[in-house]
């Protein structure tokens, strides 16, 4: 790591000088290029003390290292992000492009965020679930970054201090909270199912010799027998008397500083919450309007309650009983992905080949359940090549109880807006821009999260005005449905980490105020235990994109077309949006 810095602090030496001799003023190509060399030199330094993240980004090296969870590798992590910043403000950002400012930027707040994450949030001493080591072997065996036998060699060297990682992450906690514990036990006994048939077809189909087959088998029943040992250790955890647990709520001053990091917007938490309270009234009644429009074709003949929330409910309710069954589901959302390609061809809202996109529908891997019904898996930046999946959650394996109220509310017109959210064009399209068009790999690994939610929550509102669905007053009803959800999310979450209320007032919120089911609830409630500022990020994102979108009309005038907007706006990677909005409105 000393000789990976000490090269970074010769290219900054460089191009401060250079910089210094220029004539001109502002922007100073050689300096563009000195900061080129060190972001290739950074990232490189970068990914390998973080070896999980090289993973999940597809770079290809350091797969094989697993750090160990101790206070040597966190007092690491604090001391280089320390000595990175020390370099980044030997940069003078007024020299570079508006394009390596983004990239500056996204860096410094990177390594910000890293370092006051382990410093000062700590989770690694609360948040027993951040231990899991099965998606980052998941990903060491299906990135084609190397041919399967190279693969089963560093999943072998990956996983041979399994024993090791299990138990300093065991011995980091302190003082964890009940609701990470729950979370960290259903995800790793989920975690299982990437070490069990399917590992073992990959090993007898490889050329590995009969020792190489012999140790990783050995590994990997090490590792089995580490991940249920840390279940174990946390399942006694829950029933040994006198533990100390902490509340999962973080309060109003780590709130605000993780708000920060996370979504780098221009909203202060109380600012966004105000919105959200706000617009909440505004969409209740677009809501009763429709409810009113069309009362007469779900209830002919029958009194229209005087009560608004009740009849909109009482129409929501007819809606909702139009659904799939759970053994259907999966097929309505995998043919609900091809309408949605076709439409947006048909509607030239993008340039991107929409016909035949790596886009594939899958059943949600085991050790990602647990939060959301449905999510999506971007190839990881660094590989061109791969598919981008759009995960559902195994519906028949619900109770029928808890499948009834999931279907309903995901019933045959949410489901399309889930569709829009996670794969077409929200999600699934996003990460394949991010990694096909963005031009500088910053801003594709280190994705803005309010950037990422908010596009995919735009999305959805975007394609109804567009005509999906023919402009239905069920398609819009369900979509303002959908905006107080979104927004509800930014109440829940402030609600419980820094105003204190209880599950009771939470889900009076979600159910009577924003009309979800009860399932719904107790997932947005478990979720929001869980996380935190994640929820407010989808808000907060979609309201900047199109406030963006407006102004960006405006400069236009005449020129203007929405695919332009698409285009240039997606062109930025996974960038926070104040920061993609210096660049288009400049």
């Amino acid at each position: 790591m000393k000789n990976l810095i000490s090269k970074a602090f010769i290219l900054l030496t460089v191009a401060v000088l250079l910089s210094c001799s220029s004539k001109k003023q502002g922007v100073d190509n050689n300096a563009d290029k000195a900061f080129s060399n060190f972001e290739s030199v950074f990232l490189d330094a970068y990914w390998k003390q973080y070896p999980s993240s090289a993973i999940n980004a597809g770079y290809g090296k350091y797969y094989e290292n697993l750090v160990i969870p101790d206070s040597t590798s966190f007092a690491g992590n604090i001391s280089f992000s320390k000595q990175w910043l020390d370099s980044l403000n030997k940069i003078s950002i007024n020299k570079l492009d508006i394009s390596n400012q983004i990239s500056y930027k996204i860096i410094k707040n990177q390594l910000e965020s890293d370092s006051w994450y382990t410093s000062v949030f700590k989770q690694q001493e609360w948040d027993a679930s951040v231990y899991n080591i099965a998606s980052d072997c998941d990903n060491i065996l299906s990135q084609p970054y190397a041919p399967l036998n190279e693969r089963l060699i560093i999943l072998t060297k990956h996983i041979e201090h399994a024993v090791d990682f299990y138990r300093a992450a065991f011995k980091m906690l302190h003082k964890p909270t009940k609701e990470h514990i729950a979370l960290a036990i259903q995800q790793n006994l989920g975690g299982l199912s990437v070490f069990g048939k399917a590992l073992n077809d990959s090993i007898n189909a490889s050329k590995l010799t009969e020792a190489e087959k012999k140790q990783l088998h050995v590994n990997i029943d090490k590792t089995v027998k580490a991940i249920n040992g840390y279940v174990d250790a946390l399942k006694a955890l829950t029933t040994t008397k006198g533990v100390q647990y902490r509340d999962f709520r973080i309060g109003k001053k780590l709130f605000s500083e993780k708000f920060g990091y996370d979504l780098v917007t221009d909203f202060t938490p109380e600012q966004l919450y105000e919105k959200a309270n706000a617009d909440k009234k505004q969409y209740t009644e677009k809501m009763y309007r429709i409810a009113v429009s069309v009362w007469n074709k779900y209830y002919k003949g029958q009194p229209q309650p005087k009560d608004t929330i009740l009849l909109i409910q009482k129409v929501l309710d007819k809606i909702q009983l139009q659904h799939r069954q759970p053994k259907d589901y999966f097929s309505y959302l995998t043919n609900q992905v091809h309408l949605l390609k076709k439409f947006i061809v048909e509607k030239n809202l993008f340039d991107f080949d929409t016909v035949t996109p790596p886009i594939k529908v899958r059943l949600m891997p085991e050790y990602e359940r647990g939060i959301t019904l449905a999510s999506a898996d971007f190839t990881p930046p660094y590989l061109k090549q791969g598919s981008t999946y759009f995960n559902i959650d195994d519906l028949t394996a619900y109770e029928p109880k808890k499948a009834e109220s999931a279907l309903r509310e995901y019933n045959d017109y949410s489901s399309q807006i889930l569709a829009i959210h996670e794969a077409v064009p929200g999600h699934c399209v996003q990460g394949i821009y991010n990694n096909k068009k963005s031009p500088d790999v910053v801003r594709s690994v280190f994705q803005n999260g309010a950037m990422v939610e908010g596009w995919a929550v735009y999305c959805e509102e975007m394609m109804v005005e567009n005509g999906w669905d023919n402009h239905s007053p069920e398609i819009e009803m369900i979509l303002f449905k959908w905006r107080l959800r979104e927004l509800a999310n930014v109440l829940i979450d402030y609600d419980l980490q820094c105003l204190n209320k209880s599950k009771e007032e939470i889900t009076r919120i979600l159910i009577h105020e924003c009309f979800q089911t009860e399932a719904q609830a107790a997932e947005k409630y478990n979720r929001a235990t869980v996380s935190q500022v994640q929820l407010c990020s989808y808000y907060a994102g979609s309201t900047a994109i199109k406030s963006l979108r407006e102004e960006y009309k405006k400069k236009m005038g005449k020129n203007y077309s929405l695919k332009d907007f698409h285009e240039k706006f997606l062109s930025y990677g996974s960038s926070p949006v104040n920061y993609i909005r210096e660049c288009m409105l400049k």
